[in-house]
């Protein structure tokens, strides 16, 4: 959630020069890069919230922390090795996962 900051923007360089990801800052800049990935994760935090109330909701925010754990996942590879970074995105896809079939089960429930 630290996207805005410097000191974050500092952090990604690494990975947006190493990965996949370089496509980012090519096009929206390095903070613009970091900028994005941050607007993206508040959507996504502020969609789980709303899930409370909207099953919907909930389920696109759930599908968004899926795909950001993906992404990040995907960057193993080039990053080269296990760390708390990628076991953290692992328990990423898996509460995205579980939260997605809450909110499925919720949505359906009320139809």
């Amino acid at each position: 959630m630290a996207k805005w900051f410097e000191f974050e923007v500092q952090a990604l360089e690494p990975i947006f020069i190493k990965t996949w990801l370089s496509i980012f800052p090519y096009f929206l800049g390095l903070h613009g890069s970091s900028y994005f990935l941050g607007v993206v994760e508040m959507t996504t935090v502020i969609l789980l919230i709303a899930g409370f109330k909207r099953p919907l909701l909930g389920m696109i925010g759930a599908g968004l922390l899926i795909l950001t754990g993906l992404v990040t996942l995907s960057l193993l590879p080039q990053l080269g090795g296990l760390d708390s970074f990628i076991f953290k995105d692992i328990m990423v896809v898996a509460i995205g996962l579980t939260l997605l079939k809450r909110d499925l089960i919720r949505w359906k429930n009320n139809l």
